[in-house]
């Protein structure tokens, strides 16, 4: 196009003014620099997942948030919402799922290695780090001939380093990680007392970079640094983002945090109504539709002390404040795809690995696994857990079960759980024009409401980017992706993928879960005490219909009893396993009311004594 214009302009130059040349010329000369960066060897799509952690489903603008999060809307704007994406119930089993298109019990990751059972150590799939029974996208891609590039969390190479798992290892050929859960956002210091904090440049370990820099900060800048690294190979990409915003502990730049401390003080009662309402408002559900309720219930914002309710406002205006922050670094990511011409040709997508935060306050962080106390006291010496000290690097805090009913608005349950809660993050999706819809679709919403899950997200992208999925990999087999592309449902050619009598199952800490439709059927504990929800009636998982659908109860359990067996699932066994489901846990009852507990935030000047659930006894 460049070319042709400047043919005209010679054969016509009598015609133009000096300066309109000048400017015609500059013009042509841009727009050959920017399709340097726009073009690639055969036009195919590029791909950016950017994968948020532990952010609740109304914890962004675009599903009713009041936290600032405007690039974020605008590629909602641009793309699909998909108001019904469900995933797994923590961390690292959702990211295996996610890049593998196969259940996280086959990856390697039944368990956590920091919640891991002593029946489950040493068992297939229960290694805790990604296995070779599946093969990542990023590795399919890269042998395609794509740029594969890494900046953020990966959590799947168990606890510190298994070799053959990091992800320069599993197909990034650019790769700046934290391999674990979780550090400091300021620093590399760990979090909880015993847990390892391991970076890594490619395949050497390395100190944090940047230190002293907001950790969304500092990947995003890793991530553009990749990018003009490989800017003149004119190949695709497939770029993974991956932060640790908003995992414990809560952190932010701490300019952001007192607008939101104002917005909290105004209680969590009001907040999730205030969500709620936006999201009606959005479209997600009826005009006349109202709270679903949920469970457990937190107690009534006005029943607090004055403490609680200053604490539980910084609390969630620190959480904002990260979140906020995160949203401007993605801006920065999307700013440098439209200056190279790259934008439009971006398939882009954004969720979390699972649905809000720990269930538990930070003291109770004692119970997991993988806590060392040796060193616990000098650990707890060190953290300023004051009020006015909640945003900076010397504190060390998250929320409770409590800090959840804002986040996952409208639902119940909260991270670790199979309440909808816990497994059904925000979810957005921009294509990309060299695989633009065709032009059937009409719908004017951009809301995709049909079922979907994490394991669509591998077979989505190896379909756009025409690459097939392998039996064997490197010498070995692998398992078949178990998801499907969510292509017709983007390009509107289809109403659903998973169709009605599909049965999805899914199981976590012996929390299970199996959908089948509008049905869906959890246990939790041992021996299994199942229940059964309408999810088109009661989102919110209020009414066991079990005793009135008997019949259906029986399905879904013979549904998730050979999803079981097919995936390996390993009951957690042992006292150990029980003392941490006991204390980690809370039930999910109308009789479990939650509330902020202060002393379990380590918040000094409340008296501490040492019964088996204060945090004294984390120090003894």
């Amino acid at each position: 196009m460049y070319t042709a214009i400047m043919i005209i302009l010679y054969r016509n130059s009598h015609k133009y003014s000096f300066t309109l040349m000048a400017l015609l010329i500059a013009v042509t000369i841009c727009g050959s620099t920017l399709n340097v960066y726009a073009q690639n060897s055969e036009n195919k799509p590029n791909f950016l997942v950017i994968v948020g952690d532990d952010f609740g489903y109304s914890d962004i603008g675009a599903f009713g948030s009041e936290i600032s999060t405007p690039n974020l809307d605008a590629i909602a704007k641009d793309g699909k919402v998909l108001t019904n994406y469900h995933t797994a119930p923590t961390c690292s089993p959702a990211r295996v799922a996610l890049l593998t298109g196969v259940d996280w019990h086959v990856g390697g990751i039944g368990t956590m290695y920091e919640l891991i059972a002593d029946n489950q150590v040493g068992q297939p799939g229960y290694e805790t780090y990604i296995n070779d029974r599946v093969v990542t996208v990023a590795e399919l891609l890269k042998d395609a001939g794509y740029n594969t590039m890494m900046s953020g969390k990966w959590h799947l190479s168990g606890h510190g380093y298994q070799p053959g798992t990091s992800p320069y290892e599993r197909g990034f050929s650019n790769v700046l990680t934290l391999l674990e859960d979780g550090s400091n956002h300021f620093n590399s210091a760990e979090y909880v007392p015993g847990w390892s904090v391991t970076f890594m440049a490619n395949a050497t370990k390395v100190p944090r970079p940047q230190n002293g820099t907001f950790d969304t900060t500092m990947y995003t800048d890793q991530l553009l640094g990749f990018f003009k690294k490989t800017e003149s190979e004119k190949k695709p990409f497939f770029a993974y983002l991956a932060f640790q915003v908003a995992h414990s502990p809560f952190m932010s730049p701490p300019e952001l945090v007192d607008k939101y401390a104002k917005i909290y003080s105004e209680g969590w009662d009001k907040i999730r109504d205030q969500r709620f309402e936006k999201q009606k408002e959005l479209g997600f559900w009826p005009a006349n539709m109202t709270d679903p309720g949920r469970l457990p219930p937190n107690a009534v914002w006005d029943s607090l002390t004055n403490d609680q309710k200053d604490y539980a406002a910084r609390v969630l205006a620190v959480h904002a404040g990260g979140i906020e922050q995160m949203d401007k670094d993605i801006g920065r990511v999307i700013q440098h795809l439209k200056d190279t011409g790259q934008y439009d040709n971006t398939f882009i997508l954004f969720t979390s690995d699972n649905g809000s935060s720990e269930p538990f306050e930070i003291a109770l962080f004692r119970y997991a696994s993988g806590v060392n106390l040796t060193h616990a006291k000098q650990f707890v010496a060190g953290i300023n857990n004051t009020l006015p000290n909640l945003v900076n690097p010397t504190s060390d805090f998250n929320v409770g079960a409590w800090g959840t009913d804002v986040a996952t608005t409208p639902f119940s349950g909260f991270k670790t759980s199979l309440y909808e809660g816990g497994v059904r993050p925000p979810a957005i999706i921009k294509e990309a024009e060299s695989v633009s819809p065709p032009a059937s679709t009409n719908s004017s919403s951009n809301l995709v409401n049909s079922f979907v899950y994490v394991t669509d997200i591998t077979p989505t992208i190896l379909e756009l980017a025409g690459v097939s999925h392998p039996s064997t990999y490197q010498g070995h087999d692998v398992h078949a992706v178990m998801g499907k592309s969510l292509n017709p449902l983007l390009n509107g050619t289809m109403e659903k993928i998973h169709p009605d009598d599909e049965a999805i199952g899914g199981e976590m800490f012996n929390n299970t879960s199996v959908r089948m439709g509008d049905w869906k059927a959890t246990s939790y504990g041992y021996p299994p005490q199942w229940k059964l929800y309408n999810m088109a009636t009661d989102m919110g998982e209020n009414t066991d219909l079990a005793s009135q659908h008997p019949d259906i109860l029986e399905k879904l359990i013979t549904a998730y009893d050979k999803y079981a067996q097919d995936v390996g699932v390993i009951i957690p066994r042992g006292e150990k396993f029980e003392q941490t489901a006991k204390n980690n846990f809370p039930p999910v009852t109308q009789d479990d009311i939650q509330t902020i507990e202060l002393a379990n935030m380590l918040a000094p000047g409340y008296p501490l004594n040492t019964t088996a659930t204060n945090p004294q006894a984390i120090i003894n």
